[in-house]
């Protein structure tokens, strides 16, 4: 059982807490899947909107093919260890941000517009993330 919490529990946290930013902002009936891929808060959140069951899946999995291996030999490092783990995750997850921000951006819109689509997803991936560990040290 404590196993199934820690693959459902930690994305289940998180999604909800975003779920929630979703939900009850004013533009969440305006949200459409023409908004997707223009880079803005309601674009991200169209996107959101309309996958996150997908996206839920997703989650799942990687918590559970991916992070839990991983959380497992964190456990067993040095705190040195666990630091530089911890400092790779954010690296990541800036690596990736910036992947997502350079896809979706447009030229027209200018360098300004692509460094606040990365910073951005960084937020929203680093954000994720603690939740994910918080709720990993937690049930541990």
């Amino acid at each position: 059982m404590k196993k199934l919490l820690k693959i459902v529990m930690p994305p289940f946290v998180g999604f909800s807490l975003y779920f929630l930013g979703v939900r009850y902002s004013p533009d969440y009936f305006d949200l459409n899947i023409g908004l997707i891929g223009t880079g803005t808060l309601a674009g991200f959140m169209a996107y959101y909107k309309l996958a996150l069951p997908l996206l839920f899946a997703v989650a799942v999995l990687t918590q559970l093919l991916i992070i839990i291996p991983i959380w497992r030999s964190l456990l067993k490092k040095t705190r040195t260890g666990k630091i530089l783990t911890v400092l790779l995750l954010a690296f990541i997850c800036a690596l990736l941000a910036a992947g997502m921000s350079y896809a979706s951006w447009d030229t027209a819109s200018g360098r300004h517009h692509l460094l606040m689509v990365f910073e951005f997803m960084t937020a929203i991936q680093w954000f994720y993330w603690l939740i994910n560990l918080f709720i990993l040290y937690l049930l541990e």
